[in-house]
């Protein structure tokens, strides 16, 4: 997206209006023009459907799963790479940080590790729903894609200074650049007392550690930092226990042992191990282990229960008997707060479906008439079909169904207001002329306007807000950047949202099934489908890929009502 959805901005309506109302008649939705019905009767675009078939490959795998952030050949150039901070990891590079070998090349466990659990603070999610056989293959692949940036340097490097390069000796410094060495052995880890403690605090103040990780451990010290890239970086923030890797106690200790390369996080090898392991008793001491698991992305099971009649807000009493699932979600841009709390409840009536998002924001903004403001805003994914696709917006050839709400679309706005030095040229279709660009003159605010001199709304454009319609848009993507609105007879996602006591609850309703082939993802009793969600935050400026995202989870119908 290259905007939140339903941002509007406005200084010179005529203008504004018509390339709003061109660009909506000219955006054909993708993916949408070949749709045909599957076994199970749900509609699939043909590109959807031929992709139910699981990848077997690493290859297959790498480039379903990983190549829209590392890039198709893993130089952490891929299409979402521009939304990301921390920036993806370049594989050909060979800079691993999470290690546990003496020379810092990854062992296969290393990399499994990071799979499992996924990179909590950054946009790495955990993988480890592929099962052992898939991210087994990954792994091959990323150590063959490592290979692959090892020849291209070196032949380039050859190049540039002249020399001969011969095959075999090519394949030696592959071999030596890429061949994991010889694992760090960890001391014994006692029981934390509090002497170890006090010791490793010790440590912590005097040895570097409290410039960058802060007195406190919260990350505030030194914050001009780059990587080896040359990007921003930043330390972590102990206290909320968002470990880049394992936070047990003997991972801690091996990253202060030997650093993290490719980091500001230097090597620590100056202390004897004894040092290091009170250090580490000090550095958890900061968190505790639920925090810390809590930091962790997991995959979890809504069940959809079906009821007699679906609750007709989203602070109906009937909710109370829906259980309430928490997703926890990830930045895909760096932020200090915490996360938000995201809990969803779901029900069916065999007919419609209705979703209930709750999250916390302690500031409800509701508009984005100004270039300064954002607005708030949640967004449903959802797929049906053998082989996910990439879990943000998708991937080409494999679409995905997407309801959005937006608080600026949900109530009646006055642009006059928000921009009182507004002024207005000369309306060719004003029945007489005008006499001044003030906009204080009779007859010039929008209500007064016919239709036809506001394209945009004559053209039904789904994001003018504030005029009646709907606050929820059903849309298609197939990857970072292709979201698109569906036809306005296709827009069949209701929404209701309530900000009180710093809290956002929205209520999103559909019917189940969906008859025109361009609607979205058919849902029914006893289906199964995936599901994601994402949130924007108008108070930390969210837009576009600036945005907490959470993995997929599995949402299933209930086909007999049980309350």
């Amino acid at each position: 997206m290259q905007r939140p959805l339903g941002d509007w901005r406005i200084n010179h309506r005529w203008t504004a209006g018509a390339a709003v109302a061109i660009t909506v008649a000219m955006a054909v939705p993708i993916g949408c023009q070949n749709k045909q019905p599957s076994a199970d009767g749900t509609q699939k675009g043909t590109a959807q459907a031929s992709a139910d078939a699981t990848p077997s490959t690493g290859a297959d795998l790498y480039a379903r799963h990983c190549a829209a952030c590392h890039g198709a050949k893993g130089d952490g150039k891929g299409l979402a790479a521009q939304f990301l901070f921390p920036k993806p990891r370049d594989f050909r590079a060979g800079r691993f940080r999470l290690v546990s070998t003496s020379n810092g090349v990854p062992t296969r466990e290393d990399i499994l590790a990071v799979l499992r659990r996924g990179m909590p603070g950054s946009a790495m999610p955990p993988w480890s729903h592929l099962g052992d056989n898939a991210l087994n293959s990954l792994v091959e692949h990323l150590f063959s894609l490592r290979r692959d940036g090892v020849r291209e340097i070196q032949l380039a490097a050859a190049a540039e200074s002249g020399d001969e390069l011969s095959e075999d000796d090519l394949q030696a410094t592959i071999q030596r650049l890429t061949q994991t060495g010889e694992v760090v052995a960890t001391p014994d880890f006692s029981r934390s007392t509090a002497e170890a403690v006090a010791h490793g605090k010790e440590l912590y103040a005097t040895k570097g550690c409290i410039q960058c990780h802060g007195a406190t451990g919260k990350g505030d010290g030194q914050q001009q930092m780059v990587d080896a890239e040359g990007l921003p970086t930043r330390p972590r923030d102990l206290t909320r226990g968002i470990f880049k890797g394992s936070p047990d106690a003997a991972s801690v200790w091996r990253r202060i042992w030997t650093g993290m390369p490719g980091s500001p996080m230097p090597s620590s090898q100056s202390l004897t191990p004894q040092a290091i392991v009170d250090l580490t008793h000090f550095v958890l001491s900061f968190s505790d282990e639920a925090i810390r698991n809590s930091t962790v992305l997991t995959r979890q099971h809504i069940a959809v229960g079906r009821v007699a009649r679906l609750p007709a807000s989203s602070d109906s009493a009937a909710w109370q008997a829906a259980p309430v699932v928490a997703i926890r979600t990830m930045p895909l841009w760096w932020r200090d707060d915490a996360d938000p709390g995201l809990s969803v409840q779901a029900v069916h009536d065999g007919k419609s479906i209705s979703l209930r998002l709750s999250w916390a924001d302690d500031q409800a903004d509701r508009h984005a008439t100004r270039s300064e403001d954002f607005k708030d805003a949640v967004a449903v994914e959802l797929f049906r079909g053998g082989s996910e696709p990439f879990f943000g917006m998708g991937a080409a050839g494999a679409p995905i169904d997407m309801w959005f709400w937006d608080a600026d679309r949900q109530s009646p706005i006055d642009v006059e207001q928000t921009n009182p030095d507004i002024v207005v040229d000369d309306y060719p279709f004003d029945e007489t002329a005008v006499a001044s660009a003030e906009y204080d003159r009779p007859g010039t605010r929008t209500a007064a306007q016919p239709s036809v001199s506001l394209p945009a709304v004559a053209a039904g454009n789904q994001i003018v807000p504030g005029r009646g319609e709907p606050a929820a848009s059903s849309l298609e993507t197939a990857g970072p950047g292709s979201v698109t609105f569906r036809p306005v007879k296709s827009q069949l996602v209701k929404a209701q949202g309530q900000w009180a006591d710093g809290r956002w609850t929205v209520l999103m309703t559909r019917a189940l099934t969906v008859r025109s082939p361009s609607g979205g993802v058919s849902l029914e009793p006893g289906a199964k489908a995936s599901v994601a969600f994402a949130i924007w935050d108008g108070r930390l400026r969210d837009r576009d890929g600036k945005k907490l995202v959470s993995i997929w989870q599995d949402l299933e119908l209930e086909q007999r009502r049980t309350r």
